[in-house]
């Protein structure tokens, strides 16, 4: 049950998407051939006006068929030259090939709102859960376990509190007292600097319960998290593209299924705050400059724009098609990964769901 629910979430996130495309054709007059849900033969289908809305047999995608781009001899509705994606103005063709992505940002972000204040979160406490070496908490004795009651004199409990306070402090030494067990230590740190925030090494442990919050605190920690998963698509390429994380390490359709199904048994609001991350990062991803996705149409029209002419038809056909093929290519190698590292990745889930 919680794997078809995952799929169903899943469906929803592709149904986003597409319903971006859609809507964005629609509002432009560009027309639209098809609206399909799903990958593979056409398992339902119906022309509701001059558009074909269809579900496909295999739940790991979508698409949007329009006029101009996926022409074919044998569509129910021939629409005119004036109504081809092409001819559209570049503003109505920006707007439709990116609404799908940002549908989907959109999304993530609403389903951030909804488990911030909904199912609430946990916060950091101000009980340390690892001392980096080196750092200057380990210097000064502090270790994972220990509780810190105050910082500069005023009684604290909350994390953010801790490191807000911090950042101020600047390259001042702070003074916490600290409980381990049943005795009481004072401890001086000096805070060092690191990129452009202070630390003093700690990571802190995370509430047990989670805390529902108000609307305007939900708002903004929506909108902090949807920003930080943005800035984590690109984290992740980057790792990728050093070598940092292999592409063997990445995980497809059935991972995500795996890891997604395993979070809706333990806790429905992390399991929506994950589908809101992956939301995100279709959307995010689909904007790259990679042929076949969104961000490799775009492209395309960022050349015409540039150079006052529309490129090649043909060659941006051709283009497109090999990077589908090559995107096919790594799906397959995925899926095969997925596979393979599945008991593997269960007793990594397992182990993690009954802590």
């Amino acid at each position: 049950m919680s794997i078809f629910i995952t799929l169903i979430a899943l469906s929803v996130v592709i149904f986003i998407h597409e319903l971006g495309h859609l809507l964005a054709a629609k509002w432009a007059k560009i027309g639209v051939y098809e609206f399909a849900i799903g990958m593979g033969p056409k398992i339902w289908g119906k022309q509701f006006g001059e558009t074909l809305y269809s579900l496909r047999l295999l739940p790991i995608g979508g698409f949007v068929r329009l006029a101009g781009m996926d022409d074919t001899d044998n569509e129910a509705v021939k629409f005119p030259p004036e109504r081809s994606l092409y001819a559209a103005s570049p503003i109505a063709r920006l707007v439709t090939i990116s609404a799908g992505a940002i549908f989907n940002v959109i999304l993530g972000f609403i389903v951030f709102v909804i488990v911030f204040s909904g199912f609430g979160v946990r916060y950091p406490i101000t009980q340390i859960a690892s001392v980096s070496p080196d750092s200057p908490a380990a210097a000064a004795g502090l270790l994972p376990g220990d509780t810190i009651t105050r910082l500069n004199g005023t009684e604290i409990s909350k994390g953010m509190a801790f490191i807000e306070t911090l950042q101020k402090s600047k390259s001042e030494p702070i003074h916490v007292q600290v409980k381990r067990n049943d005795t009481t230590i004072d401890h001086e740190i000096m805070p060092k600097l690191s990129g452009n925030r202070y630390i003093i090494g700690v990571t802190f442990a995370l509430s047990e319960t989670p805390e529902r919050l108000g609307p305007i605190a939900a708002v903004k920690w929506g909108l902090l998290s949807t920003w930080l998963n943005i800035k984590l698509v690109f984290i992740n390429l980057k790792m990728m593209l050093t070598g940092a994380v292999r592409v063997s390490d990445m995980a497809g359709v059935v991972g995500i299924v795996q890891m997604a199904s395993y979070g809706f048994r333990d806790n429905i609001g992390e399991f929506l705050r994950f589908m809101g991350m992956i939301s995100i990062g279709l959307g995010v991803f689909n904007l790259l400059p990679l042929p076949a996705l969104d961000g490799g149409h775009l492209f395309f029209l960022a050349i015409e724009v540039i150079g006052k002419r529309p490129i090649s038809r043909k060659w941006e056909a051709r283009i497109s098609n090999a990077g589908f093929a090559l995107l096919m290519l790594l799906m397959v190698f995925i899926l095969i990964n997925d596979v393979r590292h599945w008991k593997a990745r269960t007793r990594i889930l397992t182990t993690t769901n009954s802590r």
